[in-house]
């Protein structure tokens, strides 16, 4: 039985790539993880996902009252989906060209596929780098800083694919003046600085400004963030655009694409 309900997870997985792949998935959605100066597209569309809001309200009894539901802050969103890293060259698999294995692919043409213990590398070194990381899943709500909390990987059925699941916990940056106090932690700007350096991925599905707010996003005030990204914008639009997959690093001297300087604040 276990095995047989190993099947019908994979196949879900299986046909919702297809599904993606032939234009009939909805959304469109690309799954995208950076973070240590890495970007995993996930090659294989997760059947579902699922976002969890917290909220930390608190439940008190008030005398001749009652329970009373107290509301209390926001917690830490949490992001969990699972899917497979191909070790065989499948008609649906997303993000093609990115590795140096060559297969016959559908229908004669030919494409390339990355070893899915390479994958398996990338997300191991983004979690053991301490270091946020940002998730962004096209066509949906879903881009946030984050930490990976539990990353599980396995081998099934003997075909060399390896499946997933990875659940993924909110990073929330503290940015408090300096040297006053965090309303939330009660403690001293020094404590939670300022980000020093975020890695962002261009993706394709974002037209220019979306994804110069996207690299931008929580390293400065608002005002100042919403200065730089009309700036940023006007350079990436300036220079051509930057193509998806190129790797934007915004640090506090400026911002770098591809590696190259871009923008200088």
């Amino acid at each position: 039985m276990s095995s047989f309900t190993r099947f019908l997870s994979k196949a879900s997985s299986t046909l919702s790539g297809i599904a993606g792949a032939l234009g009939m998935n909805g959304s469109g959605c690309t799954f995208t993880l950076s973070g240590d100066g890495k970007t995993v597209t996930f090659p294989v569309l997760p059947a579902s996902f699922t976002v969890t809001n917290p909220r930390n309200n608190q439940t008190i009894n008030v005398i001749n009252i009652g329970d009373v539901n107290v509301i209390g802050n926001a917690g830490l969103a949490t992001l969990k989906f699972e899917s497979f890293f191909p070790a065989n060259d499948y008609p649906f698999v997303q993000g093609g060209g990115l590795g140096s294995r060559m297969f016959g692919g559908f229908g004669g043409l030919m494409s390339q596929v990355k070893d899915p213990y390479t994958y398996v590398q990338q997300i191991k070194d983004m979690q053991a780098a301490n270091t946020p990381c940002q998730i962004t899943i096209t066509g949906t709500d879903v881009s946030m800083p984050v930490t990976v909390e539990t990353f599980e990987y396995g081998e099934k059925d003997g075909s060399g694919d390896v499946s997933f699941s990875l659940s993924l916990r909110e990073y929330r940056y503290l940015t408090p003046a300096s040297g006053g106090l965090n309303s939330v932690t009660g403690l001293k700007g020094r404590i939670g600085g300022a980000l020093k350096e975020k890695v962002t991925s261009c993706l394709p599905g974002l037209d220019t400004m979306d994804n110069a707010a996207k690299s931008l996003q929580r390293t400065a005030s608002i005002a100042k963030q919403c200065q730089r990204t009309l700036k940023l914008y006007k350079a990436m639009a300036k220079s051509g655009g930057v193509r998806g997959g190129v790797l934007i690093t915004s640090t506090i001297k400026g911002i770098q694409a591809g590696g190259k300087s871009l923008v200088k604040w």
